[in-house]
């Protein structure tokens, strides 16, 4: 995988907004939905609407904080490892570059950067 198909397929807006924004819309939708068809008081409705939204919006902000650290620890890693960091994400086989376990990834690779040539 290169550095570029990596900001493309992963660290990108257009992807968070895919993959977490857009489904959690449609969860709360949905919750919203059932919560209406549920109950006719108002103030339980409102109640519900606000606990989900809550954690909804909280699920949203984490991941977009999740992406922001994976994103500037790649930019780290373009500006330090340039060549050495190219070669390590290319070596990656792409079923072990998964969404879940990118972070963990992009870490590993800092590692051994920088045991292989020192703290910079």
């Amino acid at each position: 995988m290169t550095a570029k198909e990596l900001e493309r397929s992963y660290l990108s807006l257009r992807c968070w907004l895919q993959r977490v924004v857009l489904p959690s819309a449609a969860v709360l939708t949905a919750a919203l939905i059932v919560f209406k068809r549920v109950t006719s008081d108002p103030s339980v409705l409102n109640h519900n609407a606000v606990i989900v939204g809550f954690f909804i919006l909280y699920f949203v902000l984490v991941r977009g904080g999740h992406l922001i650290m994976i994103r500037s620890l790649h930019n780290e890693m373009m500006r330090k490892y340039k060549e050495a960091y190219k070669d390590r994400l290319a070596a990656i086989p792409r079923d072990r570059l998964r969404r879940h376990n990118l972070g963990f990834t992009l870490a590993r690779i800092k590692r051994d950067l920088i045991t292989e040539y020192g703290v910079k």
